[in-house]
C-alpha cells in the first residue's frame, strides 16, 4: 500500500537533517595580558596536541547576539581530543532536558538522571580523520611564531570548526579566501598561558566581518577559549568556547565514556532514520528508490559524499564542498508545510522559502517530496540557482 505523502513543518524536519544552530557577538576581550612580545614556538604543534591523552575541565559555551547574551551553558568535561569520546554533566541544568551526555565515539547517551531515563543514539557518518592537530600547526606558523623574524603570513586553510559533529553546523568561514592570520599577545586562560591568534579574511578585516580569535595553550596548544564571530542581514553574531580547571592527561577511566544504567533506568531508542554513504552519485542511485536530484553546481565544487536514509524519513542527499564552503542536496518524503505568505522566491512554478543564518538554505516542495538546498558559505543567489537547476522533474 502507498503511505501517503506526510507535512512536516521546517523546524521539525531540522531535528533529522543538519542545520546550523549557534548564533550570537561579541566585542573581542582578554584577561590580564601576560606579555605583547612576539614567542618563539619551536614545538612540533601537532605532536603536542595528538600527544593529550585526556582533558578534564569546566566547558563554558556562551552565545550571543549583537552582544547581549542568549544562551550560556556551564559543564564538567572529560573527553579525548581528535575523537567523539567525551563525558558532559550539566551545573544547573534545569532547563535542560538531558543533564549529562556521554559517548564512547559511535553512540550517544543522553541522560535525564532525575526521572533515570537514558535516550540512545547512534553516531553515523562518512569514515573522516580529524585535521585539528595540522590546522593548529599550520595557524601557529601563519602568526609567524615559528618564523624567527615572526612574520604573519596568509594561508590556505579554513578556521577552526565552531562546534562538533553531530551538535550542528560550524558559521560558514570560506576557505577560497586568504585568511590573515596573526599573533595578538600572550594572554591567561584560567590559569594557563596562552598564545592569542586572530584569523580573518586578508579582503576584509573590518569588525564587522568574520573573526576567529583562539587562544592556545602554550604547552599543549589545545584551544582553551575560542571565539568567532560574524554579521549576518545586519546582526552581529558570536559563539565563545572557554575551558577552564583544566588538567591535560588526566587519569580518565574508560567507563567514563561509557552509560550509568541500572535495572530501574528507562533506556529509550528513538526510530531514527538509518543512514547509508557512498562514494558517487551513480552508488547512491543505484541503491535509492528515489530518483536522485541532479544539482548543477559551481565547477569549482567537488561531491564529498552521497547518502540513503531510511526508516522514518526515506530521502537522498548530497554534499559538495569547494575549500570551507559547502553545498548540501537533499530530497526526503515528506512535504514542508510552506504558506503562500511565506515564498521568497520560486523553483519552477513551485513556491519556495529562504531561511537565513550561518547556513542558509532554501526549501520547496515537488509531487510528494520536500526538497532543501543549504550553503555554508555561499551567497543566497548562488543557493537560488542550484535549487532552481534541480526544479521540480517531472
Amino acid at each position: 500500500m502507498t503511505r501517503p505523502p506526510l507535512r512536516l513543518n521546517r523546524r521539525t524536519l531540522a531535528a533529522f537533517v543538519l542545520v546550523a544552530v549557534a548564533l550570537s557577538t561579541v566585542l573581542w576581550t582578554t584577561g590580564g595580558a601576560i606579555g605583547d612580545a612576539s614567542p618563539a614556538v619551536d614545538a612540533n604543534v601537532t605532536e603536542r596536541y595528538r600527544g593529550i591523552d585526556a582533558l578534564t575541565g569546566t566547558q563554558t559555551v556562551e552565545i550571543r547576539t549583537n552582544d547581549t547574551v542568549s544562551s550560556r551553558t556551564v559543564a564538567d568535561v572529560a573527553l579525548v581530543p581528535e575523537t567523539e569520546r567525551k563525558r558532559v554533566n550539566f551545573r544547573n541544568a534545569a532547563n535542560r532536558q538531558y543533564d549529562r551526555q556521554v559517548s564512547n565515539g559511535s553512540t550517544l547517551w543522553l541522560h535525564d538522571t532525575d526521572a533515570d531515563e537514558v535516550t540512545v543514539i547512534e553516531l553515523t557518518g562518512p569514515p573522516t580523520e580529524s585535521r585539528t592537530a595540522e590546522r593548529l600547526q599550520l595557524l601557529v606558523a601563519a602568526a609567524g611564531l615559528t618564523d624567527g623574524d615572526g612574520r604573519p603570513q596568509s594561508i590556505g586553510v579554513s578556521p577552526l570548526p565552531v562546534v562538533p559533529r553531530h551538535a550542528g553546523v560550524a558559521p560558514g568561514a570560506d576557505a577560497n579566501r586568504s585568511y590573515a592570520v596573526e599573533f595578538v599577545e600572550t594572554d591567561a586562560v584560567g590559569g594557563r598561558e596562552a598564545y592569542v591568534l586572530e584569523i580573518a579574511p586578508e579582503t576584509n578585516r573590518s569588525e564587522a566581518g568574520y573573526h576567529q580569535r583562539l587562544w592556545l595553550d602554550a604547552e599543549r596548544f589545545y584551544p582553551l577559549r575560542k571565539q568567532t564571530a560574524w554579521t549576518t542581514d545586519g546582526t552581529r553574531r558570536s559563539v565563545t568556547t572557554t575551558y577552564t580547571n583544566v588538567t591535560f592527561d588526566a587519569a580518565v577511566s574508560a567507563d567514563a565514556f561509557q552509560p550509568e544504567i541500572d535495572a530501574n533506568t528507562t533506556v529509550e531508542r528513538p526510530n531514527t532514520p538509518s543512514t547509508e554513504w557512498f562514494r558517487s552519485r551513480a552508488d547512491l542511485e543505484a541503491r535509492s528508490s528515489i530518483s536522485v536530484p541532479e544539482p548543477t553546481v559551481p565547477p569549482a565544487y567537488e561531491l564529498v559524499y552521497a547518502t540513503r536514509t531510511t526508516g522514518r524519513i526515506d530521502g537522498v542527499g548530497l554534499r559538495y564542498a569547494a575549500g570551507g564552503r559547502e553545498l548540501t542536496m537533499a530530497k526526503f518524503n515528506y512535504t514542508l508545510d510552506i504558506d503562500a505568505d511565506e515564498r521568497d522566491a520560486t523553483v519552477g512554478d513551485r513556491p519556495a522559502t529562504i531561511d537565513y543564518g550561518p547556513t542558509t538554505s532554501l526549501s520547496w516542495n515537488c509531487d510528494g517530496y520536500g526538497h532543501t538546498v543549504r550553503g555554508t558559505g555561499v551567497e543566497t543567489d548562488r543557493l537560488i540557482e542550484v535549487g532552481r537547476s534541480v526544479g521540480c522533474p517531472a
